[in-house]
C-alpha cells in the first residue's frame, strides 16, 4: 500500500528475521571460483581475491546473524571491492554472474549518473532502493544484494574545481554512509512515495519501510585512466631493484595497476574516507589475443551463442572453425576495447548472411576465416551455388572443430562431470553435443541436464529394484539407451522405462521366488529385444 505523509520510522532489526539465503549459505572461495572459470576466461589472480572475499563477506554475516540478538555485533566491516582494469576485461561480468550464482539481487549503476543528495541528478541511494525492487519486494534479499558501480573513476576530484563539485567528491561523499551501514527507505519507483509495512502485531502502527545497508556489498570498477603514471612515479621513486630489473626487459609488459595501494587512489583524486571504506582492490589485466580467442572457444560462450540464436530463429545453423574465431580474435584485438570488440566484429561479418539467408533454403552456414576475411564476396559465392559441396564441407569441418573444442574444454574441466557421478560414454559425449547444439545452449546447461536424466535413471533403478523385491543394474549400454531414447524423443525417463520393462517384472519375479537369483543385469537387449534377453537370462 502507498500512502505519502509522514509515518513514523521503525528500524527493522536483522536478527530478528535470518535470511533463509544466509542460513544454507556453505559455498567455499575454490568452488566459486571454478564457477566463475566455466565462463571467465584468465584473471585468475582477480577471480582468487573478488571470490575469497566476497564467500568470506557472506559466511561472515551469517555467523552475525546467527548470534543471539543480545550479543554485541558492532564492528562489521564489509569486504566491498575497487575493481580496476581496461575496458572489456569482464569486470561486470564478473560480478553479474557471482550474483547469479549465489541467487542474491544485483544492481547495477553507472557512477557518473549520481550526484550529492540535495542536488540536481540521481541519488546514489536510488541503487539501494532498486534492490528491493530487483528482489521482487523481498527484504531479506534485499539485504543481502550487491550493488555494481560502473565507471567509479569519473567521480575522482581534479583539484581544480571551485566550489562545490557536486558531481565528483560530492558523490563520494553521498557514498560514504551506504557503504557502512544506514537506514534507506523504500519507496514507489514512480511515484515516490514511501512504502508502508503493517505488521500483524503491531496494533496497525503504520511504519516507513526501511533497508539496512549494513550486509549490502557494494563494488566499483572503473579503467583508471592516468593510474598507471602515478604507481609508475611512485615506484620508480622507491628505486625497486626487481622493478628495474623487469622494465630491462624488451618482451617483459608490465601492469603497474598491479601496484596500486590506497595512496595512490587517494593522489588519483578520491577521498581518504571513500578509499577508506573499500579494503580490497582487484585488478584485471588486459586480454591478449590468446585470450580473446578463449572466450569465443568457450563453449558457454555468450558471445557466440547469442549469435547461433539470432540465426536459429530462422531456422539456420551456424557452427565455427577455428581460424575464423582466431581472425575474429585478431581483429578484434585491435580495435583495443577488449570483449566488447569481439561482438562487434561478428556483427560485421555475419549480418550480411543474416540479412539474406532466411529468404533462400540454406539450413547450415560454416563460419570460416574465409567468410570473415571476405563476407560478401562469400556470401555471393554461397548464393550462387546453396548446394555445392564446398560449403557443406566447410559447415562439416565446423561442426566437427566444434565437438573437438567442447572435448578439449571437457578434458581441462573433468571435475565438472566427475562429480555429478557418471562418466562420459562416447555415447553420452554425443548426445552431450546434441543437446548443447539443438538448443544452442550454455555448455554448462547442456551437462546439467543429461547429469539429471542419469540421475533419474539411477532414481527409477532403485525404484524398480524395491518394488520388485531384486537389485536391478542397468549395466552402461542400457544407460546410453535410455538417454538417447529420453533425450531425442523428449519424453520421461519413468514412463520409458516403465513401457519397457514391465514384461520382464513376471520372469524375474519367478526367479527371485526360485530361490536362483536376486540380482539382475540389465542390458540394452532387455529394451530392444527383450525376449531375446529374457532367453538368455532363463539359459544363464
Amino acid at each position: 500500500m502507498y500512502k505519502a505523509g509522514k509515518p513514523k520510522v521503525e528500524r527493522i532489526n536483522l536478527t530478528q528475521r535470518q535470511s533463509n539465503f544466509l542460513l544454507n549459505f556453505n559455498l567455499k572461495p575454490k568452488e566459486l571460483e571454478a564457477y566463475l572459470d566455466d565462463y571467465l576466461v584468465g584473471q585468475e589472480e582477480a577471480k582468487g581475491i573478488i571470490c575469497t572475499k566476497i564467500c568470506t563477506h557472506f559466511h561472515r554475516a551469517k555467523n552475525m546473524l546467527m548470534k543471539e540478538s543480545n550479543q554485541d555485533v558492532v564492528g562489521f566491516v564489509k569486504n566491498n571491492i575497487i575493481i580496476i582494469g581496461p575496458t572489456g576485461v569482464g569486470k561486470t561480468y564478473c560480478i553479474k554472474l557471482i550474483a547469479k550464482r549465489l541467487g542474491v539481487p544485483f544492481v547495477k549503476g553507472d557512477a557518473t549518473k549520481f550526484s550529492e543528495t540535495g542536488y540536481v541528478g540521481g541519488d546514489v541511494e536510488d541503487l539501494v532502493r532498486d534492490l528491493y525492487w530487483e528482489a521482487d519486494g523481498d527484504l531479506e534479499r534485499a539485504r543481502f544484494g550487491i550493488i555494481f558501480l560502473d565507471e567509479i573513476d569519473k567521480i575522482a576530484s581534479s583539484g581544480d574545481i571551485i566550489g562545490p563539485d557536486v558531481s565528483r567528491t560530492g558523490v563520494q561523499r553521498a557514498l560514504l554512509k551506504p557503504l557502512e551501514e544506514t537506514e534507506v527507505e523504500i519507496r514507489n519507483p514512480q511515484e515516490g512515495w514511501q512504502l508502508l509495512d503493517y505488521p500483524e502485531d503491531a496494533k496497525n502502527k503504520k511504519r516507513k519501510l526501511t533497508i539496512n545497508t549494513k550486509y549490502i556489498l557494494f563494488v566499483v570498477s572503473g579503467a583508471f585512466q592516468g593510474l598507471e603514471e602515478i604507481i609508475k612515479k611512485r615506484l620508480k621513486k622507491q628505486k625497486l631493484g626487481f622493478l628495474s630489473e623487469i622494465e630491462g626487459r624488451e618482451d617483459q609488459r608490465i601492469n603497474y595497476l598491479k601496484f596500486v595501494t590506497p595512496e595512490d587512489l587517494v593522489n588519483y583524486g578520491f577521498e581518504r574516507e571513500f578509499v577508506g571504506r573499500f579494503p580490497v582492490i582487484a585488478v584485471f589485466d588486459p586480454l591478449t589475443v590468446r585470450d580473446l580467442y578463449e572466450i569465443l572457444a568457450n563453449p558457454n560462450s555468450s558471445i557466440i551463442l547469442n549469435k547461433k540464436r539470432d540465426f536459429k530463429v530462422y531456422g539456420i545453423d551456424l557452427a565455427f572453425t577455428n581460424d575464423a574465431l582466431e581472425e575474429i580474435s585478431r581483429r578484434a584485438f585491435l580495435e583495443g576495447t577488449g570483449a566488447r570488440a569481439l561482438t562487434r566484429v561478428l556483427e560485421r561479418a555475419l549480418i550480411p548472411f543474416e540479412r539474406t539467408l532466411p529468404s533462400h533454403p540454406i539450413r547450415a552456414l560454416g563460419v570460416t576465416k574465409e567468410l570473415i576475411e571476405n563476407p560478401e564476396e562469400y556470401l555471393r559465392a554461397l548464393l550462387a551455388s546453396e548446394n555445392c559441396e564446398y560449403f557443406q564441407e566447410s559447415y562439416r569441418r565446423a561442426l566437427a572443430e566444434e565437438k573437438e573444442r567442447m572435448t578439449e574444454y571437457l578434458k581441462s574441466k573433468e571435475s565438472i562431470y566427475k562429480d555429478k557421478g557418471f562418466e562420459l560414454t562416447p555415447k553420452r559425449l554425443s548426445l552431450l553435443f546434441e543437446l548443447y547444439k539443438s538448443e544452442d545452449m550454455e555448455f554448462t546447461q547442456a551437462l546439467e541436464e543429461l547429469s539429471n536424466v542419469y540421475r533419474q535413471i539411477r532414481a527409477y533403478e532403485s525404484t524398480f529394484s524395491r518394488r520388485n523385491q531384486i537389485q536391478a543394474v542397468f549395466t552402461e549400454d542400457a544407460i546410453d539407451h535410455i538417454l538417447e531414447e529420453v533425450i531425442k524423443k523428449d519424453q520421461g525417463v519413468f514412463s520409458f522405462c516403465e513401457r519397457a520393462l514391465s514384461r520382464l517384472e513376471y520372469t524375474f519375479a519367478i526367479l527371485r521366488d526360485s530361490g536362483k537369483r536376486t540380482k539382475f543385469y540389465i542390458t540394452k537387449k532387455a529394451f530392444k529385444d527383450p525376449d531375446a534377453y529374457l532367453e538368455e537370462l532363463l539359459r544363464s
